[in-house]
């Protein structure tokens, strides 16, 4: 296992914290679309397909494009597999949950992911990664622990009781998928030596889901025809904000620390930003108000778990105490 680096665990948070603040647009403009009556086929199928279309180009100019097809080639069912599920399953499920609770709810439930990746890592590893490390899994604890308190926060608000309870199953779902993909994805390129970047990674995965985007794009089509101009714009600014920089971010932070589980889920952890980049994007973009005290507390309680994420100064800082799955 490769030794610890403290100044690399921050620079990775610090990345991945820059990433989420790009993620958040998913939240924002799927919030917008569904305002204004876009199908969410579309807006998942046209997000891949332009993400793809962004990110040829720049593999073709950094001569990367070859590598990544001879990738594809030699395990197409992993490129097919997880990434129709990271890129096309769980965005149906983020995408529909829009229409049944604000954006920055849906960014808030989505932070269960950080539990989920840690969880999953004994289905995942079989090195030292496979144990759960007891203050990373404590301090998720504490930061969904500010997402409840944001969620009851909307008891009252303007969508019913079952409009949430389904928008939250929803994101559920596609929160506990998520780094199950990821992490797959990672590992698989890590034992197969591809030495494929993080833009290749992304741009796999991209590709690997096209055959899901056109069965969905499909469906869309015959459900309302033709997306709008406004969709199709708003379609864009996702798939160029989430997609691309936030996308490549992301993984570059992940890959800096893919050998330490603890630093691991600190980046994943970065996560709970994209609920106060939602709410201040779905104010300036939507007018909606302040969600009040009760939320304010929770985002207090989710910036105050990940500051203690990000606290190590020193090497020690990392060495957690870890409990095996079995």
């Amino acid at each position: 296992m490769t030794a610890m680096n403290p100044n690399n665990n921050l620079k990775a948070i610090a990345i991945g914290s820059l990433a989420c603040i790009f993620f958040s647009a998913t939240y924002t403009v799927n919030s917008f679309i569904s305002a204004g009556g876009g199908h969410w086929a579309w807006t998942v199928g046209l997000r891949t397909t332009f993400l793809v279309l962004l990110l040829l180009p720049l593999l073709v100019f950094q001569r990367r494009l070859r590598p990544l097809l001879q990738a594809l080639r030699q395990h197409p069912l992993v490129w097919l597999g997880w990434g129709g599920l990271s890129f096309g399953i769980v965005y149906i499920f983020l995408t529909s949950a829009a229409f049944f609770g604000p954006g920055w709810l849906v960014a808030g439930v989505f932070q269960f992911t950080i539990v989920a990746g840690i969880l999953l890592s004994p289905l995942i590893y079989k090195d030292a990664r496979s144990r759960i490390p007891v203050r990373a899994l404590l301090l998720s604890v504490l930061i969904l622990s500010g997402i409840a308190l944001m969620q009851w926060s909307q008891r009252n608000g303007i969508y019913t009781q079952q409009d949430l309870w389904l928008c939250v199953i929803l994101v559920l779902i596609g929160a506990s998928l998520w780094p199950l993909a990821n992490r797959k994805v990672l590992l698989h390129t890590e034992e197969k030596t591809h030495g494929l970047n993080a833009m290749q990674r992304v741009a796999g995965m991209a590709i690997g889901s096209l055959p899901v985007q056109f069965c969905l794009m499909l469906y869309g089509y015959q459900e309302a025809g033709l997306p709008g101009g406004a969709q199709t714009l708003g379609i864009l600014v996702i798939a160029l904000s989430s997609g691309v920089i936030g996308g490549i971010l992301f993984f570059v932070a992940m890959n800096m620390v893919r050998h330490n589980a603890a630093a691991l889920a600190a980046v994943e952890a970065t996560q709970s930003i994209e609920i106060i980049a939602t709410l201040v994007g779905e104010i300036i973009l939507l007018g909606i108000v302040w969600p009040g005290s009760l939320a304010t507390s929770g985002m207090l309680v989710v910036m105050g778990g990940l500051v203690l994420y990000s606290i190590p100064a020193r090497e020690k800082a990392f060495r957690l105490p870890k409990v095996k799955w079995r």
